[in-house]
């Protein structure tokens, strides 16, 4: 809404079906790259809670299996960047399939036969016998750390340019030639010319 509008008059107006031009936020000098570098740590955060998500859900899937304890030999079924498929045969004979794969399948081969440790309230919960949520650790730390020197590093240089960004477009001091006089500001006004006396008529 522009300055010069009331909120009252503004509602009115948009009553009548009169719709004013929304004043749009411009981005001083370098605020394209501040906000790219808050973006940054934005993403750097989710990935964060991610990390923090899973380390506790590994923790739970552990007690639940420790708590509730069967084990079985299973089948590599298939293996892909998110989940590695198994089969095995649970203690009542009912074939499982879990649908998330097994916890912490590394090393393992297609076609594998193995042991594993699964809950027997839920034998969707399964993990490779005699590992634990402290592999998988590991493996968050690494990550997380990762994801943190690299994204530092780029909001540092976001920041940087930035700040490169915002000294370009500050106005100018006053500056002094070689050889003149006192120092004399580019923004002085120049003085106005004398006044000509009117012709007489």
């Amino acid at each position: 809404m522009p300055a010069d509008v009331s909120p009252l008059m503004g509602r009115a107006m948009r009553r009548r079906g009169v719709h004013l031009p929304l004043r749009r936020r411009r981005l001083g000098p370098g605020g394209g790259w501040l906000l790219a570098s808050r973006i940054v740590l934005g993403v750097i955060g989710a990935v964060t809670l991610m990390v923090l998500a899973l380390a506790v859900g590994m923790r739970l899937d552990d007690r639940q299996i420790d708590g509730h304890l069967g084990t079985a030999t299973a089948t590599v079924l298939s293996i892909s960047a998110l989940r590695t498929g198994i089969e095995f045969v649970d203690g009542g004979g009912v074939t499982i399939r879990p649908p998330n794969g097994v916890l912490y399948p590394g090393l393992l081969n297609m076609g594998q036969r193995f042991q594993v440790e699964y809950s027997t309230v839920d034998p969707t919960v399964v993990r490779v016998s005699g590992r634990t949520a402290a592999v998988g650790n590991l493996v968050l730390a690494l990550t997380s750390v990762i994801s943190w020197v690299i994204g530092f590093g780029v909001h540092w240089w976001l920041r940087r340019r930035a700040g490169r960004a915002a000294r370009r477009r500050e106005p100018e001091g006053p500056t002094r030639r070689a050889g003149a006089g006192p120092v004399v500001s580019r923004w002085r006004r120049r003085p106005s010319p004398p006044l000509r006396p009117a012709p007489p008529a």
